[in-house]
């Protein structure tokens, strides 16, 4: 069985398959045989999912590329959604989630075992510390690619610019990028902060961590190696939530020692500037999906 993440150990892609990896050959043993590829072997995320739709990949730890695919997982693209983790995990942890995973057999031919955390993702620069809106105008930023995120920076007044995530040290240090957008545990993973003057917390995205399986792969285990591969699945996302958790409160203090200024934004301004982006992801994904979560989560 090969398992696929184009990030390296210490990123929570990566972190939540190898975890994943070793809750399987806990539990599984010698019965399910494991090959697991990280640091991009397979290539940038795409092509870690063109090879989970193909089968050539059969377990996957990916994250926003997912809505290329699957619009319904644009859903985790809706700036502001969700205020805390709690209440992005039970989301995800309940039918919503079940919702999105069964749309992925739907339309990729994969299905999600769990969800972890990459995290709530924030912006750096080299530029001046963001407060509102104003403080993002024609700021460079790096965004991965996919279109929501595209639609976001550009109502914020910055010029969002896809990089892949692995060229971007080089592009902060080069001054072809101001700043980038990611989760604490990923700024650190990348050594992103090394270049970067300035961390603003905004929490403007929730990124989960999708272990997903190819589903002819999963459709042609026995019943005991499934069961075996949802408890590692589940095991390994509460071991990715956790980290992300305790990271966060360390990481910060990290960046300061490092020379990173860092301060909170006025995320209501920010998330009132935003707001008809996220009434265009909602009319961007199939149904009533989207209306739905709206209705209980956008207060």
């Amino acid at each position: 069985m090969t398992l696929a993440v184009e990030t390296s150990q210490g990123d929570p892609l990566a972190d939540m398959l190898l975890a994943f990896a070793d809750e399987v050959e806990n539990g599984l043993g010698d019965s399910v045989e494991l090959n697991v590829q990280t640091g991009g072997a397979i290539g940038d995320e795409e092509a870690v999912l063109q090879g989970l739709r193909a089968g050539a990949v059969d377990v996957a730890a990916v994250s926003g590329s997912v809505a290329n695919i699957d619009p319904m997982f644009n859903i985790m693209e809706m700036p502001f959604l969700f205020t805390d983790r709690q209440t992005a995990a039970e989301f995800l942890d309940g039918d919503f989630g079940d919702e999105m995973s069964q749309s992925l057999v739907d339309t990729a031919g994969a299905r999600v075992l769990s969800f972890g955390e990459n995290g709530f993702r924030h912006i750096t620069n080299n530029k001046r510390p963001i407060t509102t809106s104003a403080d993002l105008q024609g700021l460079k930023i790096r965004v991965p690619g996919n279109p929501a995120r595209v639609k976001m920076f550009e109502a914020l007044g910055a010029t969002p610019t896809q990089i892949d995530i692995g060229e971007a040290y080089l592009a902060l240090d080069q001054g072809v990028l101001d700043g980038q957008e990611n989760p604490l545990k990923v700024i650190d993973a990348f050594s992103f902060y090394e270049k970067q003057r300035y961390l603003t917390l905004t929490s403007h995205i929730y990124s989960p961590v999708y272990l997903a399986i190819n589903e002819k792969t999963w459709q042609g285990l026995s019943p005991e190696v499934q069961q075996g591969l949802e408890t590692a699945a589940a095991a390994a996302a509460e071991t990715s939530r956790e980290s992300g958790a305790e990271a966060d409160e360390v990481l910060v203090a990290k960046f300061e020692q490092a020379g990173v200024l860092v301060n909170e934004a006025d995320v209501n301004q920010l998330s009132e500037t935003v707001a008809q982006v996220r009434e265009e992801i909602a009319g961007d994904i199939p149904g009533d999906f989207a209306q739905r979560v709206l209705a209980e989560y956008n207060q």
